[in-house]
């Protein structure tokens, strides 16, 4: 009773505007001895100080470390004395057994035993401090819907503004201290329920469990809770902390929710008790990462897109593996985690890349105009037709943009590097642009112009073949086809065939070369 009246005391001196030092110092001189030599030097090197604390609003943050040193000294006080009691109840109950082994069973005297004395007197003050500690720890939230809502073991007449500071959770500083005091209570009251039941004697049996099960049972339930609480707290943060991060520096931390759920393994003594909010916390972290790199694309070009692909990629056969592996270790649904969070992040990737491409493809379309139709050719001597140079080195252009930002990474999705696809697509957009260049102007062309345009076409095929897709050569093949029959009889008047083709490889071998360097 005495630690209850103490910390509702000095809830309503710092209410009134004393400071948290001056209470917590006389408020240790009144505890008893036992336990002064704990209670002391916690209450001193665990209080909370907050550097946004404003003079109206100090008292606020002193009543919430108040809160944790209450649920010190409850903590305190039930390790301090119940070891002792038991001890005392174990030597009580050791006498009662000689005595009855001295008295016969006609023995009138009737007398109260250790476990009587231990049921009626001491289980109930015990519950009390328990109590005590789950609200200083807690506030009088319910702990879930089906869970009973905590009762206030003090400040029920206290005015609005402290009870209501009271009752309410601790923030997550405060909460974490006061974590490991409850969990150290459950270890505490567990042997202590234990020692208690052996006090019971044999004939004993109007209470079939031990008086301090449900003590053990409310401490366990306030541990919990609270390492609950704890974990959403750490994934709040982390999530807000990773959002910046993707939206400003286009950075996908999957280090940063690794090294979180590393520290909650650390921290927490019953993960398994927290699996769901281990899990939902992993997805919301990965949900807001994504919805930043999104965000930081938004408003730049395919730079950005190719720097939120390869944080994707990069994540999907990295941090990620190791989220996956520490959520399984905490017990946690893994599999279900791996889902969710995979097709976050390959949603991302998927629309960032398909925007990438999309982009390259309209963008070497305006490099095939065959500009060469329009002028007067010079006599002077071969040159490597301007349109190709220009298609050719869109293409090596895409592939030098996605090696740069990917490297040799794999798209997991097609097990294709990034760099082969970006390619083919561009190389598709090129035979696509030159193919419907050629259909537009294929009735005004003359024999030699469809004749050389053929050979050009054969080139184009030769070179970009194996980044060509089934549907890209059959409409080059179609168009070269086309063209020759458009040669008709006068073919033998154009150029040798194979000698127009070496002409163009020994022109364009610069391209082909650079070209060469992406083959996958």
């Amino acid at each position: 009773g005495q630690t209850i009246a103490v910390s509702e005391q000095n809830a309503h001196r710092i209410y009134e505007g004393e400071s948290l030092s001056a209470v917590s110092s006389e408020a240790t001189s009144v505890t008893e001895d036992a336990s002064e030599s704990d209670a002391t030097p916690r209450s001193s090197s665990d209080k909370v100080s907050s550097p946004a604390k404003a003079a109206g609003n100090k008292w606020k943050y002193d009543v919430l470390d108040a809160r944790v040193m209450a649920t010190m000294r409850a903590v305190d006080a039930i390790r301090n004395w119940l070891p002792r009691l038991l001890q005392i109840g174990s030597a009580a109950r050791e006498d009662e057994k000689r005595r009855a082994a001295r008295t016969r069973k006609t023995s009138s005297q009737q007398y109260l035993t250790a476990f009587e004395v231990f049921l009626s007197n001491i289980a109930p003050d015990v519950m009390k401090l328990v109590d005590h500690a789950t609200f200083c720890a807690l506030g009088s939230t319910s702990r879930g819907s089906s869970s009973k809502e905590i009762k206030m073991s003090f400040g029920r007449k206290a005015p609005d503004k402290l009870r209501t500071l009271l009752k309410s959770p601790l923030p997550p500083t405060q909460s974490a201290k006061c974590a490991r005091e409850l969990a150290d209570l459950v270890g505490v009251v567990g042997d202590g329920s234990a020692s208690a039941n052996g006090l019971r004697p044999k004939d004993y049996f109007e209470y079939s469990l031990s008086p301090l099960d449900d003590c053990k049972q409310v401490a366990e339930e306030a541990v919990i809770t609270i390492e609950r609480r704890r974990c959403i707290f750490a994934f709040d943060v982390c999530a807000r902390t990773c959002s910046s991060r993707a939206s400003g520096s286009g950075r996908l931390d999957g280090e940063a929710l690794l090294s979180c759920l590393r520290s909650l393994s650390e921290e927490l003594t019953r993960p398994e008790e927290c699996a769901s909010e281990i899990e939902k916390g992993c997805e919301l972290v990965v949900r807001r990462c994504c919805e930043g790199l999104a965000s930081y694309v938004r408003d730049r070009g395919d730079s950005a897109r190719l720097r939120a692909v390869s944080e994707c990629a990069t994540a999907l056969t990295g941090s990620l593996r190791d989220v996956i592996r520490e959520v399984d270790y905490m017990g946690g649904n893994s599999v279900g985690v791996e889902e969710v969070m995979e097709e976050d992040v390959m949603g991302l990737e998927g629309a960032m890349f398909d925007e990438y491409l999309d982009n390259v493809r309209a963008n070497v379309a305006t490099c095939c105009r065959i500009t060469w139709l329009d002028v007067k050719v010079p006599e002077e001597g071969p040159t490597f037709p301007a349109y190709l140079s220009a298609s050719l080195l869109a293409i090596v252009r895409c592939r030098a943009q996605v090696e740069r930002a990917l490297q040799d990474k794999v798209r997991r999705s097609e097990g294709i590097s990034y760099q082969y696809l970006a390619m083919a697509m561009s190389a598709d957009g090129v035979v696509e642009g030159i193919c419907k260049e050629v259909k537009m102007r294929k009735t005004k062309l003359k024999v030699k112009q469809a004749d050389r345009l053929a050979n050009e076409l054969q080139f184009l095929m030769n070179t970009l073949k194996q980044y060509l897709s089934d549907e890209a050569l059959g409409m080059m093949d179609a168009t070269r086809r086309a063209l020759c029959n458009r040669r008709g009889v006068a073919a033998g008047d154009g150029p040798d065939g194979l000698a127009a083709l070496e002409e163009l490889e020994r022109l364009g071998r610069v391209y082909v070369l650079c070209l060469n360097e992406g083959q996958q």
